[in-house]
């Protein structure tokens, strides 16, 4: 599994993919499936700027 976690507002959470698409061909892996987000707090609670959400790309060996 590759991850990254993204700090702030969901709107901005394209550059979290961005960088984990580049980093895992970078890095001799391929992309095994779906992308997924885990909320790590509570939009309800939290201001945007400080939402975290982990971004996880499961990966296996590049060919």
């Amino acid at each position: 599994m590759a991850t990254t976690v993204h700090r702030g507002p969901y709107e901005e959470i394209t550059l979290a993919y961005h960088t984990l698409t580049g980093w895992i061909p970078g890095n001799g892996y391929e992309i095994a499936g779906p992308p997924r987000e885990v909320y790590l707090n509570d939009p309800q609670t939290v201001a945007p700027e400080e939402l975290l959400t982990r971004v996880e790309f499961p990966v296996c060996e590049g060919g």
